[in-house]
């Protein structure tokens, strides 16, 4: 049985600490964006946008706004993962674009009545950020495949990470995720057994 995506979920851990001076160079940062765009999510919808960060000093803004924990502050980029909350009425060119798109020259109607719904029991905002994380994930994982360290950073002052990445109104910074080659070995891989 095949088992690259295994590796890579082997080989995945949160980098801590990266190297200096090693830049990711722009094919890997596409192929991040692409495993990224390639992510699943609910009604087809897409809800996130993704912002790379590369320039020393908006790193240093991210950075600060994720606390200066180490591995924000040693990223040699980062990716950050923003939902589109405002774009995800129903009635929105938007989601009348996605649902159109999904529908596949069908009639695009059951979807907007199921997602008229779906929207009627809950928080849509809440909804969007969980579905970012399902690119976050693809984008962890195919960082591990390309030899690259990672580390997801959810510890932030909102307020501060949507400024230094400019978001507009109705942007909300769900996750950033710390790229860069690792400056420690990996430590050994702690997991509850799978019984």
């Amino acid at each position: 049985m095949p088992s690259a995506v295994l590796d890579a979920i082997q080989q995945r851990y949160a980098c801590r600490r990266f190297a200096a001076d090693r830049p990711l160079s722009a094919d890997e940062l596409s192929t991040l964006l692409e495993s990224g765009r390639l992510a699943p999510s609910a009604f087809g919808l897409e809800p996130w946008r993704f912002i790379v960060v590369t320039d020393a000093a908006e790193r240093t803004a991210i950075a600060h706004a994720c606390y200066d924990q180490p591995a924000a502050s040693t990223a040699a980029a980062f990716i950050a993962i923003v939902a589109l909350v405002a774009a995800l009425d129903p009635d929105s060119d938007y989601v009348r674009a996605r649902f159109e798109a999904e529908a596949r020259g069908t009639d695009p109607a059951p979807i907007f009545e199921a997602y008229r719904a779906f929207c009627q029991t809950g928080s849509v905002a809440e909804w969007a950020c969980g579905q970012c994380n399902f690119a976050a994930a693809h984008m962890l994982l195919q960082a591990a495949h390309l030899g690259l360290g990672s580390c997801p950073v959810g510890g932030f002052d909102a307020a501060a990470l949507a400024s230094a990445l400019r978001l507009a109104a109705g942007e909300t910074p769900v996750l950033v995720i710390a790229l860069g080659q690792c400056a420690d070995a990996a430590p050994q891989r702690l997991r509850k057994p799978l019984t």
